[in-house]
């Protein structure tokens, strides 16, 4: 168990994944980034993103939507500062499994995290329409 979350052991040998067992949160999502081994892999979400992030399209609640797009955002500003790499493994016909994937950084758990909290006030701020 690791933030809640367990590990899903691989026998083909490949790199440890993460799934969590409830929709993970962006401070799960920080969390784990902070803390996980170099080349340890998250699922953020499993669906589709494009749709499920959408007010026309998606069939899930507001709150829902809101937290998924909140969790790709978090996932993205990661990447931008080179704490993981994303990609995406589709497991079936509109359906993909979305990954994190832990990268080297010299920083520690709390540098982490506050250039992710940093990261997203930067966002609110270039966000005014």
């Amino acid at each position: 168990m690791y933030f809640g979350i367990s590990a899903n052991e691989n026998p083909q040998g490949q790199r440890p994944l993460y799934i969590p067992s409830s929709p993970p949160s962006e401070a799960n999502l920080c969390d784990w980034i902070a803390s996980a081994s170099v080349g340890h892999c998250i699922q953020y979400h499993e669906g589709l993103l494009l749709r499920d992030r959408s007010e026309a399209s998606s069939a899930l609640s507001t709150k829902e939507r809101a937290r998924i797009h909140s969790l790709a955002r978090r996932a993205w500003f990661a990447c931008e500062l080179g704490l993981v790499h994303l990609f995406s493994q589709k497991i079936g016909d509109d359906s993909y499994r979305y990954l994190a994937m832990r990268s080297s950084s010299p920083l520690k758990p709390p540098e982490i995290r506050t250039q992710l909290r940093i990261a997203k006030m930067g966002s609110k701020q270039n966000t005014s329409h």
